[in-house]
């Protein structure tokens, strides 16, 4: 259980870490940044406060030091929900009981005693999109607690995880049976700015159906005036509410309509209210600003804060229409 960051390559200010474990409180480098960097052709991992490894529960003699073989799976708590969900995994793993002998000098002068070791040809971590296998947190017996190091829930939960490492990660999309009448509302129009928005939407749409993004169902529900564009569904049947602005420049500067920004204010909607922004939406190299909501510092700023996994804070600036008539 390690601290949210985007890539784990190195403590950077484009990546910071987020979390709410001790070590984080401070100081905003924990040595788990590092966890997924190769570093001659291995990965290390470090687990939060050096703990000891019980490699008896996993066959190993309780006189060993080591263990080899194993799979490891990291999670961490995604700071948009506030819900932990598998982030990675190392595959045929050494793990050593205690924090010893394997120190690593880091970027910026930090020693890092590291407890797991694997192949980094082994070694999966998950885009941000792609974290949705959510980990039991409530305070029931056998669900992840406060330790660093957990076990697993049960039998049937390891099976599942290891069928989920087994795919890759990734989920078979969900069935979604659409009643509504006639096709997509998205058609495609000779107007400049019908093609910009079609153009953002199929970005946006293409970005989620792929494993990057979850391999998502999506569901187009413009024409039904909820406040978002599309609905991206996850195998489990819960989805996020995408917002998508296109846009012909590089400037990220859009508009929302008074639904759009009721929605994503509103307490009911925020967490999975996504502001998708494409700009040079019809050039050769459309880029995609994809803005979600973080709990954490909208806790600290008492208002709604969406950041983009490199940092970037979404500027929210009301602004007062009317309409006048004689």
């Amino acid at each position: 259980n390690i601290g949210w960051m985007r890539d784990y390559a190195g403590a950077t200010a484009g990546d910071p870490m987020i979390g709410g474990h001790g070590h984080l409180r401070s100081s905003s480098v924990g040595h788990e940044a590092w966890n997924f960097q190769p570093h001659r052709g291995r990965v290390y991992g470090y687990i939060p406060r050096n703990s000891s490894i019980a490699l008896e529960r996993l066959g190993a003699s309780k006189k060993a030091d080591t263990l080899d073989g194993v799979t490891v799976i990291w999670v961490a708590r995604n700071p948009r929900n506030s819900k932990t969900y598998i982030i990675g995994w190392f595959e045929g793993a050494t793990l050593h009981r205690r924090a010893q002998g394997i120190r690593l000098r880091r970027n910026g002068g930090f020693d890092v005693f590291y407890q797991v070791v694997s192949p980094a040809t082994k070694a999966t971590l998950l885009k941000a999109d792609a974290r949705l296998f959510p980990i039991p947190t409530a305070k029931e017996k056998g669900n992840l607690g406060q330790s660093p190091v957990w076990y697993g829930k049960d039998d049937a939960f390891r099976s599942k995880v290891l069928t989920y490492v087994a795919a890759g990660g990734v989920v078979p999309a969900t069935k979604i049976e659409d009643d509504r009448k006639g096709g997509s509302p998205r058609q495609p129009d000779a107007e400049l700015r019908k093609r910009i928005e079609l153009a953002a939407a199929n970005h946006a749409t293409n970005h989620y159906q792929s494993t990057v993004g979850g391999s998502r169902t999506i569901r187009s529900v413009e024409a039904e005036g909820k406040g978002w564009d599309l609905e991206a569904i996850a195998f489990d049947k819960s989805f996020l509410k995408v917002e998508v602005k296109g846009l012909q420049g590089k400037a990220v500067l859009a508009e929302l309509t008074s639904n759009e920004y009721s929605k994503m204010l509103h307490v009911e909607h925020r967490e999975d209210y996504i502001v998708y922004i494409v700009t040079d939406a019809l050039g050769k190299k459309p880029i995609a600003h994809i803005f979600r909501f973080d709990a954490k510092r909208s806790k600290e700023a008492k208002a709604g804060v969406w950041v983009t996994d490199d940092g970037r804070v979404l500027n929210l600036q009301p602004v007062t229409a009317a309409r006048i008539s004689c």
